[in-house]
């Protein structure tokens, strides 16, 4: 994978669905509120669109790295078939958004420039 941006990267949400059963959904932001010290806030999920345990959680997920709950949980990742997170240190947004798409058995996203903020490679 190339190298991207941390730029590139906020403001991402995105949802792809595959004929499979399976679904992605990415959300990543910088954020200054104080219950995220990392500065960004995110969640990247891969799972089930039906739940199978122990294939997925309960929920469908079958591998997440979020910190919905950074002030007292930190960085978390989420694996099928266990239901307890692991605490995992956060490498920086880049390096965590390209571990989560080695990690899956799909391609990771084309993230186009968005254009209210002009180009990056100007």
């Amino acid at each position: 994978m190339s190298p991207l941006p941390e730029d590139e990267l906020d403001g991402i949400s995105r949802t792809m669905k595959y004929e499979d059963g399976t679904l992605v959904r990415v959300f990543v932001m910088r954020t200054d509120r104080d219950v995220y010290s990392s500065g960004w806030a995110y969640n990247l999920h891969y799972g089930a669109t039906e739940p199978n345990p122990p294939a997925t959680l309960e929920d469908g997920t079958i591998r997440r790295y979020d910190n919905a709950h950074e002030d007292t949980k930190g960085h978390e990742l989420h694996a099928a078939p266990d239901p307890e997170p692991v605490q995992i240190e956060f490498p920086g947004m880049v390096d965590l958004w390209d571990r989560f798409w080695r990690e899956i058995p799909k391609s990771a996203f084309e993230i186009a420039a968005d254009p209210q903020r002009g180009d990056p490679h100007d």
